[in-house]
Formats: C-alpha cells, structure tokens, sequence
C-alpha cells in the first residue's frame, strides 16, 4: 500500500519533478517548493522541497474525520479499510457487519444526519415504492 512512509521514501529518493511525475494520479496540487497528495490509505501528505527540487521536509495534514478512536489506535482504521478494498466488500455484507458490531442503527442515523436532505427524501421515496 502506498501509504505516508512510502510516498516519504520515495520523495527522499528522487526530486520534485522526478516525484510529480511518477505520482501524479496521487498530487492534488504542485507548487514551487510543495507537493500535497492524498496517499492510498487517505491520509493528506505535504511534501516540502528546496530551492534546488530536492526533499526538504513532509508534514501530515491532521484529517478533521480523525476520531477519538482513531488516534487511540493509529493505523488500524486503515488497515480494516484496506481490508475492506481488498474483498470488494458489498453492501449486504457492510450491513452484516455493522450488525454484528452492534452498530447498524447508529450508522443509519449518522448517513441520514449528514445527507443532503434531497437526497434522503429521493431514498425514502424509493423505500415507500417498494413497501
């Protein structure tokens, strides 16, 4: 997985165009002296160069999605989701899952919570034609 240490390694071993280059579908923006990239595992990664295209230094950018769980156990939500990638995981069996976790109705309300109204009410129209 290219993950933050891969994509550090690989700056410190070429430069900056060299890096762009061979990384764009991951580049979200290039600069001068920076490079930001959203790494496999989702993290925001800001890649410093010198004056010459040369690494410098990195620095993650703190995700707001980041919780409490999350910085308890670092790594591990990022190794269950590439689990997750890795089976194709469908939605009949997400939904097994967040049963078997206890966390299914949970997971409905927060979807529901944070759509855009539009598009729940589309979905409860749709549930109320199949009734």
């Amino acid at each position: 997985m290219k993950d933050l240490n891969y994509f550090i390694v690989q700056a410190q071993e070429s430069n900056q165009g060299q890096f762009a280059f061979e990384y764009e579908p991951y580049v979200n923006r290039f600069d001068f002296n920076e490079t930001y990239l959203t790494t496999e595992d989702g993290r925001d990664l800001i890649i410093y160069w010198d004056q010459l295209g040369y690494y410098k230094d990195f620095t993650v950018k703190e995700s707001k999605a980041d919780t409490m769980l999350m910085k308890l156990h670092p790594g591990m939500v990022e190794e269950v989701v590439a689990m997750l990638k890795h089976m194709e995981i469908d939605g009949e069996t997400m939904q097994y899952i967040l049963g078997k976790v206890g966390l299914e109705y949970q997971m409905l309300n927060q979807l529901v919570m944070s759509q855009d109204f539009d598009d729940v009410e589309y979905i409860w129209e749709e549930r109320k034609r199949f009734q």
